[in-house]
């Protein structure tokens, strides 16, 4: 693995990776080959931890959360699940921690209000990047070297996490990703449409040839459903904590879609193939864009 030789003011000098699955162990993975840079993990896994401990590059390893936090830190980065996220956010808190404190939730809010409630140093962040897989086994650097990532500041924090949002900033641009900023609020409003919406929709499909066809579609299908449907193959345990810690954006978003889908159906009761041909071609210039539109984003 090559070396990157980090200027003499890193902005952290101890990072702490909580949460070795796909998201954290790439992390973890990425700050790996920076001279300078003491890394420490924790995860609850007994294989990933078993796995952990071979990698000569992490200084410390523990399955005690306790022990987490109370090591001499810069950085504590969550990379839990969302519950499990508010529930270190909350032992921090407790124990009243002056490192700074980030996370990469797939939705921002509760992690958000609990660490504005603990008094923490904190910005969230979220890297956008992922597979249909899960697990350290298959996390890699390279998933989010040059990813988009976005970094969710409020200004409730004061002061304190300006200077963190700029070491935020620095840190992960050595990684090559494109940073954008936005409130956890906002974050929460757009992602509940474009990630988990996609999820949710892509699991209906997917159920609904399971329970229309069974498994006795499953030779037949082509790459179209495959491609619609493939999201709806990662882990349920991870999402099912952020639907449902999105769920006020996601109600109104299935809603919109609802809408479409009745749409669609009135067109094909009517026969009207003018009206389907109108609806589809808006639909299908838009989807087009996305394509050639801002930073190329791996998923």
């Amino acid at each position: 693995m090559p070396k990157f030789k980090l200027p003499p003011k890193l902005p952290f000098r101890s990072i702490g990776v909580a949460g070795l699955g796909l998201i954290g162990g790439s992390l973890a993975k990425a700050f790996s080959p920076f001279d300078g840079l003491k890394l420490s993990v924790f995860d609850h896994d007994p294989h990933t931890i078993k796995e952990a401990r071979k990698i000569r590059r992490f200084s410390q390893v523990t399955d005690d959360p306790e022990e987490f936090a109370l090591w001499p830190l810069d950085l504590a980065y969550l990379c839990l699940p969302v519950a499990h996220n508010v529930a270190m956010i909350r032992r921090l808190g407790r124990l009243k921690v002056a490192y700074a404190v980030t996370d990469s939730g797939s939705s921002k809010n509760s992690t958000n209000e609990a660490a504005l409630e603990e008094g923490l140093n904190f910005c969230g962040g979220h890297p956008i990047a992922g597979k249909e897989v899960a697990g350290f086994a298959h996390s890699t650097a390279d998933l989010i070297r040059e990813c988009l990532f976005i970094l969710t500041p409020d200004p409730r924090f004061g002061p304190r996490q300006t200077s963190l949002l700029a070491k935020l900033k620095a840190l992960h641009e050595r990684l090559g990703c494109k940073i954008r900023l936005m409130s956890p609020a906002a974050h929460d409003h757009l992602y509940a449409l474009v990630s988990h919406l996609p999820y949710l929709t892509a699991s209906a499909l997917a159920g609904t040839a399971l329970n229309l066809g069974g498994p006795e579609v499953l030779p037949w299908v082509g790459t179209g459903f495959k491609d619609t449907t493939r999201v709806g193959a990662s882990p349920p345990a991870k999402w099912v904590e952020v639907v449902m810690d999105n769920a006020e954006n996601l109600e109104k978003d299935l809603g919109a879609l609802t809408e479409v889908l009745n749409q669609m159906r009135e067109i094909l009761k009517a026969k009207d193939s003018g009206r389907m041909m109108e609806l589809l071609e808006t639909i299908s210039a838009f989807r087009r864009q996305v394509d050639s539109f801002g930073p190329k984003i791996k998923s």
